[in-house]
């Protein structure tokens, strides 16, 4: 995998592990919290021209080299979590289909299967890659995380439909699994645009990623990078 396309790919993706790496299920918050902003009493903003110390940013140097830092691991520490410092050992992909007449020849489609830890019953995520036929090669790439699975981004009934654990209550889904009926139900996506404007469109179903119900942080990515004797992600993770 080292120094290879994919590879470098991968590291790409490790800015949307991150998100999936940090988060708290859905009903983690305390029962005190509070969702109405009007009940929110006054506050006055930080100062983001103003150092932790309290001194002033007074350069644009001051600011590239100090403050900027300074705030990413504001949120780093308090919002989104510290990223993992490095891929997974022994992490592998293959690509498991290729449909090279994808939207009426406009494009090839392919899916490529990332292997976490390199072994194929281990945890995985599927890419869902559309490259314009005609553009020239390579292409910019819109990279994202879809939230209904990737046959929710187009409804070809050549896009594997995922069998994953889905939320409830979107369309096409029971028992929490995604059926034919869910097919191109998300429509964040305009693939046929970002194709005809010679763009490719690279994603991944969030899920495949951290499953996103409470199993005290034991599905997903999360026990990948456990230190022993670690059962689930440290405070500032």
């Amino acid at each position: 995998m080292k120094n290879t396309p994919c590879h470098a790919f991968l590291k790409t993706l490790s800015t949307l592990t991150l998100i999936a790496y940090s988060s708290l299920p859905m009903n983690a918050a305390p029962k005190d919290t509070n969702y109405d902003e009007a009940k929110v009493p006054a506050y006055t903003p930080p100062d983001p021209l103003l150092m932790n110390s309290g001194t002033p940013v007074t350069s644009s140097h001051q600011w590239t080299s100090s403050r900027r830092g300074e705030i990413l691991e504001l949120f780093r520490e308090h919002v989104y979590g510290h990223s993992p410092a490095s891929l997974p050992a022994g992490i592998s992909h293959k690509i498991t289909k290729t449909v090279p007449n994808f939207l009426n020849g406009k494009a090839t489609m392919k899916e490529i299967r990332i292997f976490f830890t390199g072994k194929e019953d281990g945890p995985k995520m599927d890419i869902l890659l559309i490259i314009p036929n005609k553009a020239v090669k390579p292409v910019p790439t819109f990279l994202g995380l879809n939230f209904g699975g990737n046959h929710s981004v187009h409804p070809d009934p050549r896009i594997t439909l995922s069998k994953a654990w889905m939320r409830p209550k979107k369309t096409g889904i029971i028992d929490n699994k995604a059926t034919e009926a869910a097919r191109g139900s998300t429509k964040r996506w305009p693939l046929e645009t970002i194709i005809n404007r010679g763009y490719a469109l690279a994603t991944i179903y969030y899920g495949d990623i951290d499953p996103d119900f409470d199993d005290d942080f034991q599905n997903g990515l999360q026990p990948i990078f456990y230190r022993k004797g670690q059962t689930k992600p440290a405070a500032n993770e």
